[in-house]
């Protein structure tokens, strides 16, 4: 093995872990947030609170539109793999585009609610969640469009395992979202 190589192997190394450790680190965040909404859950003597009524519609279309990214995502992957750069721009950009549309549905949401999180510690969970979430869901069609730049600048090839791990950050947000979703629509 060369320099070059170790030096290339090594710095592929650092990212991956990089990468993980903040994922981890989000992880704990994340489950700060949702130990906070059970903690108040199980205290509370009115969870939600009676003014609350949350619909599932929206966060049901949002969820499906986050399944279908991760699908995109994972077809963007397999492209890069097969040296399919082409589509795997392609498929970048319609992931990112998903994203824009969950949080396009995500504001309506916000403007749609009936309290505001200043209003309960419901509202402060609620909104702190789904606001986390927003910011990591951007944050990732932020680097969705920084990947897609990097593709049409030829600075993606077959070695480059940048796509795959932003492939990961995106799998993480849509996991997350499943957790968000599963706890303040479906648990309650």
């Amino acid at each position: 093995m060369t320099i070059a190589t170790e030096a290339k192997t090594s710095v592929r190394r650092v990212s991956e872990t990089g990468l993980i450790l903040f994922l981890v680190s989000e992880f704990f965040l994340f489950g700060a947030l949702f130990f906070t909404y059970y903690y108040l859950r199980i205290v509370s003597t009115s969870w939600p609170p009676p003014d609350v009524h949350l619909s599932m519609a929206r966060p049901a279309v949002n969820t499906l539109i986050l399944l279908t990214s991760s699908g995109t995502m994972g077809l963007a992957v397999r492209a890069w793999r097969r040296g399919n750069f082409g589509l795997m721009s392609k498929l970048l950009i319609a992931t990112a585009g998903l994203g824009l549309a969950f949080l396009g549905i995500t504001i309506w949401e916000w403007s749609s609610e009936t309290f505001r999180p200043w209003s309960h510690a419901y509202g402060s969970v609620f909104f702190t969640l789904t606001a986390f979430h927003a910011l990591h869901v951007l944050g990732g069609v932020l680097l969705l469009l920084a990947l897609f730049n990097r593709a049409m600048k030829g600075l993606v090839n077959a070695s480059s395992r940048v796509i795959e791990m932003g492939s990961w950050y995106w799998h993480y947000v849509d996991t997350i979202w499943i957790l968000v979703f599963t706890t303040l629509f479906v648990v309650r």
